[in-house]
């Protein structure tokens, strides 16, 4: 596998390295006791390919958006970047929607932005926690009081039954789906727990998560849960962990209303 783009990063006094995954840009300048940042989403950009370039000292460079200053008392040497999950569920809806007759399954790929994170080392919370992609907040749930805050993307290609490949920015995840009930089940979107899924590279770069099902049984209620597989049926012992689940569920099955999952 070629060198990850994620890791940890030698960082010396004078260097400059500029990060490129989507439509994120980061840059990070190491400079007396002090680290300036600054990052923007670009528009169009979309990059399949991440990059992490190293840029000399006296190369000039235009200053990015939202900048940060990060003041330390011992620069250190190293930063550490790791891709993530969102801290949110994500809402995502096929180009056409999706009919379930009862008692069918059927196995749906959903692509998610990632977010990135970027540590000093030997910390433990992250300078920065963001998103690769524009996302948008979204609410997801019955009612106005009812629900729960969600990311909705704003990607078209979410869903597809075939698994995704070929986009290094992006987390792909098997969501099985089972009608165990005698009603049609319409998906014209889902709600996703990115939260409580664990971050996986291929040696090809691309990054996995376990499989979810997403279980319908009658009209009230769906059960989800996080499988011992890996999405595509990928050998576990294969790929390199990246990230842990931001909200560890374990192998719990959770309980919820249809409209908490199927919208």
């Amino acid at each position: 596998m070629k060198q990850n783009w994620w890791g940890t990063i030698d960082f010396s006094e004078g260097d400059q390295r500029f990060l490129r995954c989507a439509d994120l840009c980061l840059q990070l300048h190491s400079q007396p006791n002090q680290w300036w940042l600054g990052y923007e989403l670009q528009t169009a950009v979309n990059q399949f390919e991440p990059e992490n370039e190293l840029y000399a000292e006296e190369q000039e460079t235009k200053p990015l958006e939202n900048q940060q200053r990060f003041v330390f008392a011992e620069l250190p040497n190293k930063f550490i970047v790791q891709p993530a999950l969102a801290d949110r569920p994500v809402v995502c809806r096929p180009l056409v929607t999706v009919t379930l007759l009862p008692f069918q399954e059927v196995s749906l790929f959903v692509c998610l932005p990632l977010w990135v994170q970027l540590f000093a080392v030997d910390e433990k919370k992250p300078l920065v926690d963001i998103a690769t992609a524009r996302v948008c907040d979204s609410w997801f749930g019955p009612n106005t009081r009812e629900g729960v805050i969600s990311y909705g993307s704003q990607v078209t290609e979410q869903l597809d039954v075939k698994p995704i490949v070929n986009n290094k920015s992006r987390a792909a995840i098997e969501v099985r789906i089972q009608n165990q009930s005698d009603h049609i089940l319409t998906l014209d979107k889902i709600s996703v727990p990115a939260p409580n899924l664990t971050l996986y590279a291929d040696n090809q770069g691309q990054f996995w998560t376990p499989r979810i099902t997403l279980v319908r049984r009658d009209n009230e209620d769906a059960i989800l849960s996080i499988d011992d597989v890996m999405s595509s049926g990928l050998d576990e012992a294969a790929l390199t962990k990246v990230c842990d689940a931001r909200e560890d569920i374990g192998r719990s099955k959770i309980t919820k209303a249809i409209s908490a999952l199927f919208g």
